[in-house]
């Protein structure tokens, strides 16, 4: 008797444990899957904020020369160099004396000029460049004709060119970098509301038998509503850990890409990407739940 009795009960404990491991194994299945897209939606955010501060970079090297006079007065360069320090639109600027010009002539030549000439024939010159917000062919031409009219400039060398070019070029990859992410939000969006679903399906008859028992739609929502938010939550930190890793790794291994990358901009990133797994996960198992909630008992069996 003592044996014929012990033998359900293990059956019994084989089952609660079969339906444990079955129980966890879905919801690590969920937060792998959720963990997995929004990595790729945090890559997709990282590459686009680091393009835009390289485009950022590539815009203060962008500007104008100013050429000032043959023999121009002390004052007036003085002058400029106040002016340009002062003035909103430069983000930096090089200043190079006509003796610093007649050298690096004299270097490129290969023969002393002043062996050749009475005077220094070249003037002083100010190379600037422009705040990334005033780097374009507009701006840049207002700027121009306006130091231009200034005491002791000879003339104002601007490329607009390759400015409108590189506007041009930064204007596509910013429309191009938008669309990839949008298109990954949209594709995060409808995986994680497949997965969470796929989860509230298995456990759909204790959503029934609820129902049974008189529980209201809230009552029978609020673990799924848990459940989907520590799966957000837990998915977000794991995602955050990865790509800091990878940046840190990247940060370390590439000097150029470290300069595109700072850990502000990706932490504001870090945390977004917990919000957006907590947030997604909620609407993915309250949608997921009321689908249910509004079935038949044949439909569940139907689904």
């Amino acid at each position: 008797m003592f044996l014929g009795s012990s033998r359900p009960n293990s059956s019994i404990m084989a089952k609660k444990r079969s339906f444990h491991i079955s129980v966890l194994g879905s919801r690590l299945t969920s937060v792998v899957s959720v963990t997995l897209v929004l990595v790729l939606l945090g890559v997709a955010a990282i590459m686009t904020c680091a393009a835009r501060k390289a485009t950022d970079n590539v815009r203060r090297n962008m500007g104008f020369t100013i050429k000032m006079e043959t023999g121009a007065q002390g004052a007036d360069i003085n002058a400029m160099k106040k002016f340009l320090a002062e003035a909103p639109f430069a983000e930096a600027y090089v200043f190079a004396s006509a003796d610093d010009i007649m050298a690096q002539e004299s270097e490129l030549i290969g023969e002393d000029i002043m062996m050749l000439v009475d005077e220094n024939p070249y003037g002083a010159e100010f190379d600037v460049r422009v705040r990334p917000d005033r780097a374009c062919s507009d701006s840049i031409a207002i700027i121009s004709a306006s130091v231009a009219a200034r005491s002791g400039v000879d003339e104002v060398l601007t490329d607009t060119g390759v400015i409108d070019s590189v506007n041009r070029n930064i204007a596509r990859l910013t429309w191009i970098m938008l669309a990839v992410a949008t298109a990954l939000l949209v594709i995060s969006f409808v995986l994680i509301n497949n997965t969470v679903s796929l989860a509230v399906y298995s456990r759909r008859f204790v959503i029934h038998t609820m129902r049974l028992v008189g529980a209201t739609g809230a009552f029978i929502r609020r673990p799924f509503l848990a459940a989907g938010a520590l799966t957000g939550l837990i998915s977000g930190c794991a995602a955050a850990a990865i790509l800091a890793i990878a940046q840190a790794y990247a940060m370390r291994s590439d000097a150029a890409l470290a300069g595109t990358l700072d850990w502000a901009t990706s932490g504001a990133i870090y945390a977004l990407l917990v919000l957006a797994g907590i947030a997604i996960c909620l609407l993915a198992s309250a949608f997921a739940t009321n689908r249910y909630l509004r079935s038949d008992i044949d439909d569940y069996y139907m689904n």
